[in-house]
């Protein structure tokens, strides 16, 4: 049987334990002095604009869910000897964010800036207008109004980003990696005044946009349909979000100020603030899902049936079930043949085989296509895109029209071996000699990706994801170099089947769970204090300034009884 301690072991025993909660005591000021403070920048970041005062919002109570209102303001002044170029305020982009812990993934739902609806103007008679005319008929309250009306979603925040801005947050951030689907050119120069809008000079591939090019991407609003145009802005969003989400904490300042200065908003006090960054801390694990629009796309309107809307409503509210992310290995299942594809035609190879010569790795080149109605030409852009270091790498892109109206796949390559958009593939699969990388966005296969050489190869999907995964598997199986090697060989279009892991739900690691636990607890420390210290704000100065005295005076005791002693303390 083990003796009782001694009485100079509990002294030692109750010293351990002391310091042991005084380490937890400073680390909670630290903690919360640091969370407050940096509340605090944020709040006077937001306050370099003028605050938006719009009725009718819901209300902002701690730890609810929350929806934001994301529009896209485009208002463009007079220019000189430019007739027509004056633009009247109006929603370019109305998109709505869902912020609810309780569920698995943050919905993003765009509502069609054409969509028909009936607007009620204050003072003025009900009109029947595209939605985003009430922004240029009563402003953000009218707007806030009508989606009120309509879906019967009120917003608790709302976030107005002009053109301008926009543009000057981009090029603040350092520009942006991001693929451009296709060929946009625009110019109005010579145009009749009914063809004078937005101008636009955009190459396809994968690129640095900086922000007159961001601008031209997002904005462009002509020769597409509603749906692709949101797509574009969405797709857009989550490059910015892969890029620099994972550097968000280590340049949290930087990110704020930038915000700041770009938007006006609604959110002003502190606990607003608190609420909002309580609730991005609690959700900032879940992968965004975007809600596709169910409409009816018409020559001038996009209409809506009340089931349509409804359906809508309710897959952003609550049809927020758990994506199913892959594991690697395991139970497996196999897709159906793909259906559809054709040969590539000769013309097309032929260029391709006269590019390749300007390239120093091997161009490869799909031999088959999902293409519907009659082939049409493909475009090759062979082009130079900077790393991130500056250095120029060399590139291609071959750009695949579907043969539905605004719908582009792309197959690209590229020496540079490591560009950000290939990092953190979902999951990989074998197939033949071939490693493909597979890259998902919720539950839409985005990219497939595989190194061949030096070069390093991918397939696009389109922006509202047209091509079937299994589809785009087999164009990848069959893209091939043009020249060389592996260069010739029988064109299958219609693929053997294909064998894939099974998706099952990813778990968070053991560091991640506890992370995230000691985050939330943290969260909650900060806004049980946050009450009393946001009235007093030197009460942020004195907490700092005693645990730092507190620290001192620990550090100079504990120090004084160690020489005493003549030995360490325990």
């Amino acid at each position: 049987m083990s003796p009782l301690p001694s009485a100079q072991g509990w002294r030692l025993a109750r010293r351990a334990l002391a310091a042991c909660a005084l380490v937890v005591v400073l680390t909670a000021a630290v903690t919360v002095t640091a969370g407050l403070l940096q509340v605090g920048k944020f709040t006077h970041f937001l306050r370099q604009n003028p605050r938006l005062k719009v009725p009718g919002l819901a209300k902002d109570r701690p730890g609810k869910p929350q929806t934001l209102l994301l529009v896209g303001d485009d208002r463009r002044r007079a220019q000189k000897n430019k007739a027509n170029s004056l633009v009247l305020p109006h929603s370019n982009e109305m998109l709505l964010v869902r912020l609810d812990p309780s569920k698995s993934t943050i919905p993003m739902l765009s509502i069609p800036r054409d969509l028909k609806v009936t607007i009620y103007p204050h003072g003025a008679a009900p009109t029947v207008k595209r939605i985003n005319v009430a922004y240029t008929l009563g402003g953000i309250d009218l707007m806030v109004a009508t989606i009120k009306r309509v879906f019967g979603i009120t917003p608790t925040h709302v976030v107005v980003v002009t053109f301008k801005r926009f543009k000057k947050a981009v090029d603040e951030m350092g520009c942006v990696y991001s693929t451009v689907d296709r060929r946009y050119f625009h110019s109005n120069t010579g145009a009749a005044a009914g063809n004078r809008y937005f101008e636009i000079n955009l190459q396809p591939g994968y690129q640095r946009m900086c922000g007159e090019q961001a601008l031209q991407f997002v904005a462009y609003r002509h020769g597409d349909t509603a749906l692709i145009r949101d797509a574009r802005d969405q797709r857009f969003l989550l490059d910015v979000k892969a890029q620099y989400g994972p550097s968000l904490f280590d340049n949290v300042d930087k990110f704020e100020r930038i915000f700041g200065k770009a938007v006006l908003t609604d959110i002003r006090s502190t606990p607003q603030v608190l609420n909002l960054l309580t609730l991005l801390a609690q959700v900032a694990g879940h992968p965004v899902r975007q809600i596709p629009f169910k409409a009816n796309i018409g020559p001038i309107f996009v209409t809506a049936s009340p089931q349509q809307i409804r359906s809508n409503v309710d897959a952003f509210l609550r049809g927020t079930a758990p994506i199913t992310k892959p594991r690697l290995g395991g139970g497996r299942r196999r897709t159906r043949r793909p259906a559809g594809l054709s040969p590539t035609p000769r013309a097309d190879l032929a260029r391709a085989r006269a590019a390749a010569r300007r390239l120093p790795f091997a161009l490869e080149y799909p031999r088959v296509r999902d293409q519907s109605g009659a082939p049409k030409p493909d475009s090759l852009r062979i082009y130079d895109i900077p790393d991130a270091k500056g250095r120029l790498d060399k590139a291609y892109a071959a750009v695949v029209q579907r043969g539905r109206i605004g719908e582009f796949y792309d197959v690209q390559g590229t020496d540079w071996q490591k560009p950000p958009l290939l990092d953190n593939p979902t999951q990989t699969a074998r197939i033949g000699p071939r490693s493909y990388g597979l890259y998902y966005e919720g539950q839409k296969l985005r990219l497939i990706a595989w190194r061949e050489g030096n070069g390093v190869y991918w397939i696009s999907n389109s922006l509202v994801d047209g091509v079937r995964p299994r589809d785009m598997l087999a164009i990848a199986e069959q893209t091939k170099p043009v020249s060389g090697a592996g260069s010739t060989g029988r064109v299958v279009t219609t693929p053997r089947n294909f064998v894939l892991p099974k998706r099952k739900p990813a778990s968070a690691s053991a560091l991640v769970t506890v992370g995230g636990v000691l985050g939330f607890l943290a969260l909650i420390g900060v806004a049980l204090l946050s009450v009393r210290l946001v009235r007093h704000a030197h009460s942020v100065r004195e907490l700092r300034a005693e645990a730092e005295r507190m620290y001192r005076t620990r550090t100079a005791a504990q120090a004084g009884r160690t020489a005493a002693q003549g030995q360490p303390e325990p």
